[in-house]
Formats: structure tokens, sequence, C-alpha cells
């Protein structure tokens, strides 16, 4: 990362993160400048007050009247009211007013000193959970349990502050107050204590699904064995299952995973099928070792530890977002799960430079580099290949991914790395994140552009692990089509938003999902189909092209703002369609919806075709 592009994302972080987190400030020290401006407002009156009456007082000699005076213009009704034997001979409503102000204060102050106090210590439990994968979990656990209890107390005194706020600024500046403003903001602070209950005890699942199959240890025993042989040299013991599937990735975890309907525990290796057919075998070897280097590591372990504080963070944040009011203090929060996210990203690439310096070391140099260059093309060939489908805008009979994928691969590899923008790939994993491409080459010894490294990429894989597992090319085929199936679902489903019709194939992709709906009011026929609203009431249709929004009024009313050569409105008195009233609405909004998409959609394509150099696209065809 050049100079340049590190400042701009120091510059992104404090925008998107850190400024935002200074917001927590913002009800406190309202509170505090409001009510110490009310008390010595208070003060000021009541001083008038008292010396008033002490200069009119008969019965006060001069030295008398001088030495009131003085007393009372020296303290203020405020400090001599705190004093429970002096304050108990004022009015009661004045010494709970001024109880009111002293405790608001004081709130409001501390809840400025310990959001800064706070705020250090987040910093100080940061920095020292980028030392090491025990210092991260140590850090974040003190951190989440300090800043749970933090937040809570924070939502709780902001929201008192806006309730008394609410009073007592119409009170103190208009001498009137507000009762259905006072109510409307104390329904609006208990909602969020509210939000934040449910949050802490929204339950904590840490399930992770998988699509694949668990290859038996007799079945597949020289996989196992091959696999024991690597734990040896890495220095760990075998995992306790392995799942073989057909994702673009291999990966170990700790977390529980639900394979099918049973869900499997302990330590668990994922391998991908697609990938081990394109990998030579030593190079499958170095994929292995460096996932086996990860269990060495005690990097799964953390894992599995941090997994439960990460959604119970989570959890708390939607908790505070949700709960509006302390949406303040959400930033705040956020900011610390932000700063925590860098921290366990780069210890997250310390365990993946470790974990391929082991895999070197283990197998080779050269077997880890092609390892690498070969998941790293696979990956983007892959993606290519499903996105040229998916653009495709007619109804796929077959998707055949997989066959595409072993047809043009080979081909693929080869002219890989003559691409310049290979160098900042990343490879897909489900938990963590990888350093950029070129950054693991250079680590293990090995620059991008090498002449070894492309001869590397020159010669096919052999799929040597791929014919370890029993069965195999079976289980492969059966995820494939599995997999191909829901694209193709997928796709079939995306395709009404796709098309502003202008051929009969496309007229009726979109009619089928969005058909003419007919509702019959008390004073008139409306008619809705995937272009315009038609209503008897009406001088003329009004296409969703024209309409700019739709306002739901007292529940019965639906004003809908449209644009032609200036603007307008149309109404639809929801109560004449009776118990249609509810699928009038959902119809017109969802109708509409649709439309804008497929505008948006249509926009985008355009754009994307003139920006396209001549001859551009992939050169596989849709079936």
């Amino acid at each position: 990362m050049n100079e340049s592009s590190e400042q701009f994302s120091k510059l992104g972080f404090t925008k998107t993160f850190v400024l935002p987190a200074l917001a927590i400030f913002l009800i406190p020290a309202v509170s505090l400048a409001f009510f110490w401006h009310a008390q010595a407002s208070f003060d000021a009156d009541m001083r008038q007050s008292i010396l008033r009456e002490i200069r009119a007082d008969p019965q006060l000699g001069e030295q008398e009247r001088a030495d009131a005076i003085k007393f009372f213009t020296d303290n203020p009704v405020s400090t001599l009211i705190a004093n429970d034997e002096v304050g108990s001979t004022f009015d009661a409503t004045l010494a709970f007013n001024y109880a009111t102000f002293r405790w608001m204060i004081r709130l409001s102050a501390l809840s400025i000193v310990s959001s800064v106090a706070v705020l250090l210590f987040g910093g100080i439990c940061v920095l020292l959970s980028m030392r090491s994968p025990t210092a991260q979990y140590v850090s974040l656990s003190a951190g989440w349990n300090v800043l749970r209890v933090f937040a809570a107390l924070q939502t709780i005194a902001q929201g008192a502050m806006l309730v008394a706020l609410s009073y007592w600024i119409t009170a103190l500046w208009f001498h009137v107050y507000i009762v259905k403003l006072i109510v409307v903001v104390a329904i609006l602070a208990l909602g969020a204590v509210a939000a934040l209950v449910r949050a802490i005890f929204a339950p904590v699942n840490c399930d992770f699904n998988v699509e694949g199959a668990v290859l038996d240890q007799n079945a597949s025993a020289e996989l196992w064995n091959e696999l024991r042989s690597i734990c040896n040299k890495v220095g760990t013991v075998p995992p306790d299952q392995v799942v073989a599937g057909i994702d673009d990735n291999f990966f170990v975890t700790e977390l529980p995973m639900t394979v099918g309907d049973k869900t499997y525990r302990g330590r668990t290796l994922y391998v991908s099928l697609a990938l081990l057919k394109q990998l030579q075998g030593g190079e499958a070897d170095a994929v292995l070792a460096h996932e086996m280097a990860h269990f060495s590591g005690n990097d799964t372990l953390y894992s599995k530890k941090t997994a439960p504080l990460l959604i119970r963070y989570h959890n708390y944040l939607q908790g505070l977002y949700d709960g509006g009011v302390s949406r303040p203090i959400f930033y705040f929060m956020l900011c610390f799960r932000g700063l925590f996210q860098l921290s366990m990203g780069r210890v997250s690439r310390e365990r993946e430079f470790r974990a391929d310096r082991i895999a070197a070391e283990t197998t080779s140099p050269s077997a880890m580099v092609g390892a690498l260059l070969r998941i790293s093309a696979y990956s983007k060939y892959r993606e290519s290949i499903e996105k040229d489908l998916f653009d495709q805008e007619r109804v796929l009979q077959t998707a055949n991914v997989a066959q595409r994928i072993e047809n043009g691969f080979p081909q693929f590899a080869a002219s890989f790395l003559s691409d310049p923008s290979v160098g900042t790939v990343q490879s897909a994993h489900p938990f963590d994140t990888h350093p950029p491409l070129v950054q693991r080459l250079a680590a293990v010894g090995v620059e991008l552009e090498s002449r070894d490294a492309r001869q590397l990429m020159a010669t096919p894989g052999d799929g040597a692990w791929y014919q370890c597992i029993a069965d195999a090319a079976d289980l492969e085929l059966q995820q494939w089509e599995a997999f191909e199936a829901r694209f193709r679902e997928f796709h079939e489903k995306s395709l009404p938003y796709r098309f502003l019709p202008e051929t009969e194939h496309e007229r009726a992709i979109v009619e089928e999902a969005f058909p003419e709906i007919r509702f019959e009011g008390a004073d008139g026929l409306l008619i809705i189909n995937h272009e315009k609203m038609t209503y008897d009431r009406w001088s003329q249709p009004l296409y969703f092209r024209e309409v700019d929004s739709f306002t739901l009024h007292d529940k019965n009313r639906l004003q809908i703002v449209y644009h032609r050569d200036k603007t307008g409105s149309e109404w639809i008195d929801l109560a004449k369609f009776g118990a249609q009233r509810q699928a009038v609405v959902d119809a017109a909004v969802n109708y509409h919806a649709r439309f804008a998409t497929a505008a948006e959609h249509q926009k985008n394509r355009q754009k994307a075709s003139h920006s396209a150099p001549a001859g551009a696209g992939h050169s596989d065809q849709a079936d």
C-alpha cells in the first residue's frame, strides 16, 4: 500500500467510524450546558427576589442588611438549597427543580467523563489486541464486558437527559410545557432501553451450515493416511472430520458445523473437490499443510472463543441502532467494533503468513506458490463463468458451471499472470481475511512475475488428492447438480426485475411473475400491471415511469406523486376496496418497485456496454 492510499484509508476510517462516534457527547454536552444555564437563571431570579425582600425589610439594621446582601450575593441559592438543613426552609417545588438541575448536571458531566475514560480504555484494548491471538481474545473479552455495561448505562442516562430536556427547554424559555412532547420522548427513551434488553438476551448461535459430504475414514483411507502424515510434519493432531464440497476454498474450524441434517463438533477440515481436481499433488500437500498449521497455532481455537463475543457484539449494536435515540451510542460502539476488526484483520494476516511459511517448509516453496496461484486463478475464473451465466437475460435450460470450468480453466490458468490486477487477488475464506496474492508469494520468496510462477501455471494439475477420495466423482456431480439447480432457480427469479419489456419473450417473463391484477372498488375498477395503473376515477393511466412516490395517509388514502410535464398527484380511497385495501397498497408498491429495479438495471447495463472495449466479454455462451 502506498502512502497516498494509506492516508486515504485512514481518512475514510475516521469519517466512517471516528467522527460519528463523537456524537455520544452531543446529548450530555447539550444537557450540561442547558441545565447549568437553567440553574444560573434560577439563581439570578432568586437572588434578585431575595435582595428585594432584604432591602424592603424595615426590621433589618444597616449592618444586618449589608451582611445579608453580601451573603446572598456570594452564595447562590443552588449552593444553599443543596444543604438539607437550609434546603428544608425553601419551597418544596423550588427544591425539587434545583435538585433536577443539580442531578442533570452531575449526570451529564459523569456521562462525558465516563465516555472519555471508556474511549481511552477501548483504545488501550485495541492496541494490546494486536500483540498476539491470546492478547486479542483477552482484550476483546475485557473490552466487550466494559463496553456493554457502559452502553447500557449511557442509554439510560441519555434517555433521562432527553426527557428532562423535553420538559425544561420549553418551561424555562417559553414558560410552557408540552405534555405530548414529554410523553413521546419518554416512550422513545423506554423503547431504546427495551431494544437493548432484547439484544442482551438474543440467542447466540455459532453453528455453521455447509454444503458437502463428510468423508468416511475407512472409505477414504488413502486420503486420511496422507493427511495424518502431513499433521505429523506440521506438529498437530488430525481433524475430527473432513468435509468435501465444491466451494472454491479450503478452511479449518472448531465451530459446530452442520452438514445436511447433522451437526459436527470438534476440529473440521473443509476440502474443495473442485479445487483438488485442478491441483498438483504437491500443491494439495501445501494447501493442507497450510490448513493444519492453523490447528497447530491454535488459530481455530481463538476463532471459536471470539465468535460468540462477536455475535453478542453484533446483537448489541443492532439493539442500539433499533433504539433510535440510542443511535449516538451505537456509533460509539461501532467505532470500537471497527477498530477491533482492524486488529483482527492484522492478526489474521499474520496467521496466514505463518501458515504459508510452515506449508512451504513442510512441502516446498514452489508447491505453495503453485497452490496459491492455481486456487486464485480458479476462483477468479469460476466467478467470471457464474457472472456471465447470471447476466444472460433469458431462462437457462442448463447452467453447466462445472463443465464450463473444466473446459476453459487450463487455458485461463496459463494466461492468469498476464492480468495486471492479479497481485491484488485475495483467496476466499468464510472466517478470515487473506493477504493479497503478491504479498503471500513474496513471503515465501517468489516474485509474481517470475518464470517459475509462469511455468507452474502452464502445467495442468494432476488431481492426485482427488483420486484419493472414494466416490469423489459422484460426490462432486451430486453437489454441482444441486448448485446449478439453485443457480438456475435464482437466475430465473431475477429475470422479471431486469426487463422493461421490448419483446414478446421479455413480456412473457415479466407478466408470469407480475400478472395483471384487478381490484373492484365501490367507486370503480383499479387495474395494475407491470407498467401502469388504471383507475376509473382517473382521467388517464398512471405509468410507473412517471411515479415519484407513494404515501399512505390515515391508513385509508394512498397518495401517488408523479411527474409528467409538472409534478402532480392522484389518490386512491382505500376504504372503497374494503378487505382488499392492503392488497391494493402491496400491489401498487411492489409493481412499482419491480419497474424501478428494472429501470436501474437497464441503465447500468447501458453504461457497462458503452464503457466496455470492443470485443470484451467472455467467450463462453449460454446454453
